[in-house]
């Protein structure tokens, strides 16, 4: 049976040109590598996670969804607190996280195609933020676009109107499901 199988795959393979194979293998690589989209995780043993009880501030992290096709930076992104992985957000997702009050680099990792042969590339976008106890922020993590240099994402502050408007059609995730956006109230 697997002979069958695997008869069945190179005969496949025999039928197309060196250059469709080599796409193939590369889009079957990537797919190994990084994964395909999907929804978001979270790094419970964050060292600014704040479990229980306590003082604490209230992040949301939006990722909203674009307006076009955007290739590789379509995939989901990684958002680290002071160079540790916090989560993984994929497009129309938000979730929620209780953090340890103070400043904080957020660094947005993400996959573009880049330069005059769309090479795939690495991008980060690192912006210093402060939380207080006891607030909650809103953090929507938007694409820019560089051109030829690729796409890379970058966290921006919102209020909570925006907020609420920017998750009308987007999926809660994990904590958010308790405590959506659209519940919230100002004041």
């Amino acid at each position: 049976m697997h002979s069958a199988w695997f008869n069945s795959v190179v005969g496949a393979l025999e039928m197309l040109r060196k250059r469709e194979i080599v796409a193939l293998l590369l889009v079957l690589s990537l797919a190994g590598c990084t994964g395909w989209p999907k929804f978001s995780e979270f790094n419970q043993g964050h060292s600014w996670v704040q479990g229980g009880s306590g003082d604490y501030a209230v992040i949301y992290f939006l990722r909203p969804d674009t307006e076009r096709y955007m290739g590789a930076a379509d995939n989901r992104i990684a958002v680290e607190l002071n160079k540790e992985l916090l989560l993984y957000l994929v497009k129309s997702e938000y979730t929620v996280v209780h953090l340890k009050p103070g400043e904080v680099d957020v660094t947005i990792k993400s996959l573009t195609n880049a330069g005059p042969f769309r090479e795939f590339k690495q991008m980060k976008h690192t912006k210093r933020f402060e939380f207080a106890a006891g607030s909650t922020y809103y953090l929507s993590i938007e694409p820019v676009d560089g051109e030829f240099r690729g796409v890379y994402f970058q966290p921006h502050m919102i209020d909570l109107a925006s907020a609420q408007q920017k998750s009308r059609h987007m999926r809660a995730i994990g904590p958010a499901n308790r405590k959506p956006i659209a519940q919230m109230s100002g004041g």
